[in-house]
């Protein structure tokens, strides 16, 4: 728990004693847990909801530089950011998988090259 805190740069202990008092945690800390693991769901985070993870880009994941976090004037503001952020990464990720597909003519092609073969 101590790198996970130092990770977010809360003060030593300060997860241990949120779940052993079952307390929540402020809305900059959940806004520190997002920026330092930019994969975790927002969603998730706040509810539980969905998968834990999201997958990054090639790009995401190659860019090793930590923005400092944007500051919101509400929780609801960031929350809404950071799902944005989370849906269009995830609509990246299937574009580039997209990209990888064969054409419907590279089909035609694989199996007429199949029945020939055979």
């Amino acid at each position: 728990m101590r790198a996970f805190d130092k990770s977010i740069n809360a003060g030593n202990g300060y997860i241990s004693k949120q779940a052993k008092s079952n307390a929540s945690v402020g809305s900059d800390v959940i806004e520190r847990i997002i920026g330092a693991y930019p994969d975790l769901n927002p969603l998730w985070l706040l509810t539980g909801d969905g998968n834990m993870r999201i997958e990054l880009t090639e790009e995401e994941k190659k860019d090793d530089s930590k923005e400092p976090p944007l500051k919101y004037d509400t929780i609801d503001a960031l929350i809404d950011h950071k799902i944005e952020d989370a849906i269009q990464r995830q609509f990246q990720v299937l574009l580039d998988k997209l990209d990888t597909f064969p054409t419907m003519e590279e089909i035609r092609k694989e199996i007429q090259r199949v029945q020939n073969n055979s």
